[in-house]
């Protein structure tokens, strides 16, 4: 079974994720998508995705969480009419706002977090793929250490609101198939809307206050790829430099 998770970015994908993992499922968050499906996602995001494309990338995973995939839900689920789908709201559009915008900011704001993804291979990729996300989500284009982006948030309210309205009123979803998962219930409506044993654990909690950017910078695998390509690309520098200084002193 297919569980896709079409609350956007800052409506508990996090928790979410972490709830679903619990129940025994393999989950493709935000990291996950990046890492095993980032070339095809970005070409999908930039020039457009078939049926094929979604069937071929998420075949073998359970659910999926946040972008690019909450935003493709749609399409997702047509590619597998029996996938069930999760749906997350804030209480209000501001509170979802007012987060968003703090979460962008830790992102955009960040000189050490840019500067990373400038100087490395996968650095580089993470920022077209982020960019693509962005463009479909509606917020921000890009990441540069030297330049404070503009976080465009009424475009993003306007995408927000479109995006929540077309889950509850598409008619290509029978009623059973989707739950509107409120966080503050606990276990059990999601574990009876999956049909599934209530685990003998507290209901997760994660993100609070956008903190998994800097525990994404200090734990994730992606990251850690990053450092290593960073401290290479340092080291390659300083080498270089080191000849240029030792060939000016022969010539000089």
């Amino acid at each position: 079974m297919k569980i896709i998770c079409s609350g956007m970015s800052k409506t508990g994908t996090k928790t979410v994720c972490q709830a679903l993992r619990i129940l025994g499922y393999e989950v493709y968050d935000f990291e996950e998508q990046f890492w095993y499906l980032g070339d095809r996602l970005i070409k999908c995001l930039d020039e457009g995705w078939t049926d094929d494309d979604l069937r071929e990338m998420f075949k073998d995973v359970d659910a999926f969480t946040d972008i690019p995939s909450c935003l493709l839900w749609e399409d997702i689920s047509r590619v597998f009419p029996d996938a069930k789908i999760i749906h997350m709201e804030r209480n209000n559009e501001d509170e979802w706002a007012r987060s968003f915008k703090n979460q962008l900011e830790k992102i955009y704001y960040n000189r050490i977090l840019r500067t990373l993804l400038l100087l490395s291979p996968t650095g580089t990729k993470l920022r077209r793929y982020y960019s693509a996300c962005n463009r479909v989500q509606a917020s921000c284009q890009t990441l540069m250490p030297w330049k404070n982006i503009p976080i465009n948030i009424p475009l993003a309210r306007m995408r927000y609101r479109m995006h929540n309205v077309n889950v509850r009123q598409s008619a290509s979803v029978p009623k059973d198939r989707i739950h509107f998962l409120k966080h503050s219930e606990g276990w059990k409506p999601l574990c009876a809307f999956l049909g599934v044993l209530v685990p003998d654990t507290p209901y997760p909690h994660r993100n609070k206050g956008g903190e998994i950017i800097q525990q994404l910078m200090d734990r994730s695998y992606v990251f850690v790829q990053i450092k290593k390509e960073v401290i290479f690309s340092l080291s390659l520098i300083v080498v270089a430099l080191g000849f240029l200084v030792y060939f000016r002193h022969l010539l000089f």
